[in-house]
């Protein structure tokens, strides 16, 4: 990511409907796991640390990026234990993490196999990964493209990684779902009008307030839906996998 597209995080994250209602999503799916006593939480690819303060209610939280300009900013939110690292060499021993979160994070690494071999050996025995990623490759743009990401995952490619790692997958679905019909409309009439910028930044989607609002509504809805019924699609993917005992 570039430091103006950190700096634009660093300022809407905590209220914006994208990143709160992804934070509101991934802890439904945790649930019990986090009510545990002294839990040890890695956040990795922590961005401008929103996420980071979110879980830090539920135990220790270390946030972990290899840009030092995000880890700058997580600090300001006064998450005290940052740590600079590349994703596929965390400077952790084996075991150290009750709980690991990867949200949005698999897609910007060209060993993403590799990378979750990494996250399983840094996640304690009966420990949690709590990953989201970008789904739906057809939806790949210039919002991909100024995110640095690698790829977009369909459901089986997501399911056939994490089938080839340490980890059991306790939970695979799609995340996102009330967005997925405009978002295809927009970016498919983006492509079709040639109106896709190689100036473009990313898709923040700032809204006024009142559609904040609902639309963090509306993924409160689908949060409990995800627990209990699954979506029935998507513009993201979302899972957890444990590292058995």
């Amino acid at each position: 990511m570039q430091p103006s597209d950190i700096e634009d995080m660093f300022n809407i994250e905590s209220s914006h409907w994208w990143f709160a209602g992804k934070r509101l999503l991934m802890r439904r799916l945790l649930g019990e796991r986090l009510r545990r006593p002294g839990l040890r939480i890695l956040d990795v690819g922590c961005g401008a640390g929103a996420t980071a303060v979110d879980f830090s209610v539920h135990g220790w939280v270390c946030a972990c990026d290899r840009s030092r300009q995000a880890l700058r900013y997580v600090g300001a939110r006064g998450v005290a234990d940052r740590v600079a690292a590349e994703a596929t060499d965390l400077p952790f021993r084996d075991g150290a993490f009750d709980v690991v979160l990867a949200f949005d994070v698999l897609e910007h690494v060209a060993d993403d196999a590799g990378f979750l071999r990494e996250l399983a050996r840094v996640l304690a025995p009966g420990g949690a990964l709590a990953i989201h990623v970008p789904a739906w490759p057809s939806l790949w743009s210039r919002h991909d493209e100024v995110l640095e990401h690698k790829r977009r995952y369909t459901r089986r490619r997501l399911r056939a990684l994490l089938a080839g790692s340490p980890l059991r997958t306790v939970y695979m679905g799609w995340a996102s779902s009330a967005i997925l019909p405009p978002t295809f409309a927009i970016r498919w009439a983006r492509r079709l009008a040639g109106a896709e910028s190689r100036e473009a930044g990313a898709d923040l989607g700032v809204v006024p307030a009142w559609l904040n609002r609902v639309l963090l509504g509306v993924y409160r809805v689908e949060s409990a839906l995800a627990v209990r019924t699954g979506l029935p699609f998507g513009v993201s993917l979302a899972a957890i996998a444990t590292r058995p005992e």
